[in-house]
């Protein structure tokens, strides 16, 4: 009998129940990629991390990273969660760790903020931005919303690791009120190169938020992403372009719709001319178990 420890971590959110849950798997050099997505499946959260020894080294672990549905390069919030997790553990302290994952290396800075919780920021990939001959009534109509709702800024897909189709609405209600078609939204996304759609507005001043995202993937069967660290990574490279500052900062949230209110730390810096995305937060410890196979 093979039995693997797991723990299921909330990101972005310093307290359990908000934010979105990863599920962290140690061990995971016991297990063939099939055994990955059997068991991504069962637990069927929007990410399931499995941890291996580091393959470099540089790195301090290494992850694989599955949806439901299909293994990812990358991805923001099991990211957060994952170095969350090996923290818990003991062993490995900060205030840098090195993650290695099929996109490569991810830097991330630790900041010990009390017992048990850090702040942690990751270094996202090289970002790609792309606007496509993308037909706006057409993306309305999936996305369950009239076309005025959504911003002059031409809707794009961006990656720093993972590509989202991106669009801004022109404020929360618009946002709140969306009622996807994953029947019509999965096969345009797919047809974009893009895994789901991340979806922003800008929020009034005076809130403790500068951004509201939503993140919707049905094609990998996630209806909607409570807080997705890749999506607000690809918001900031698309901010960040269309900015002409060579750094910037704020402040978003997501998960508001769901009741999962996470808070997302985001900033971009131009080392060598070229746009680095830091994406940060801190995540709270929720379940903990162990996974009894064969």
């Amino acid at each position: 009998m093979l039995m693997l420890s797991y723990l299921v971590i909330d990101a972005f959110s310093d307290q359990p129940l908000r934010g979105n849950p990863a599920a962290v798997v140690f061990g995971g050099d016991a297990l063939d990629p099939a055994d990955m997505q059997r068991i991504a499946q069962e637990i069927n959260l929007s990410e399931t991390v499995f941890v291996l020894p580091a393959d470099r080294p540089e790195a301090d672990y290494r992850v694989r990273i599955f949806t439901p549905r299909s293994e990812l390069p990358f991805a923001g919030h099991p990211t957060l969660a994952t170095a969350h997790a090996m923290l818990l553990r003991g062993g490995l302290r900060g205030p840098q760790l090195t993650q290695s994952c099929a996109l490569g290396l991810i830097p991330l800075t630790v900041q010990a903020k009390g017992p048990e919780r850090w702040f942690i920021e990751m270094t996202q990939g090289v970002p790609s931005v792309v606007v496509p001959a993308l037909d706006r009534q057409l993306l309305a109509d999936a996305l369950g919303c009239a076309a005025d709702v959504l911003t002059a800024r031409p809707p794009a897909v961006v990656s720093t690791g993972v590509p989202w189709l991106l669009a801004e609405f022109d404020g929360p209600a618009a946002l709140e009120a969306l009622a996807p078609d994953p029947h019509r939204l999965a096969p345009l996304c797919q047809g974009l190169g893009a895994l789901g759609v991340t979806l922003f507005c800008a929020l009034p001043s005076g809130q403790d938020a500068a951004y509201r995202l939503r993140t919707f993937a049905p094609g990998e069967g996630i209806g909607e992403d409570p807080v997705c660290g890749s999506g607000h990574g690809a918001v900031c490279a698309y901010l960040a372009q269309g900015s002409g500052q060579p750094e910037g900062a704020y402040e978003a949230e997501q998960g508001v719709e769901l009741g999962r209110r996470g808070k997302v730390w985001a900033r971009w810096t131009t080392p060598a001319g070229g746009i680095a995305v830091h994406i940060g937060g801190t995540a709270s410890l929720f379940a903990e178990g162990t996974l009894v196979l064969r």
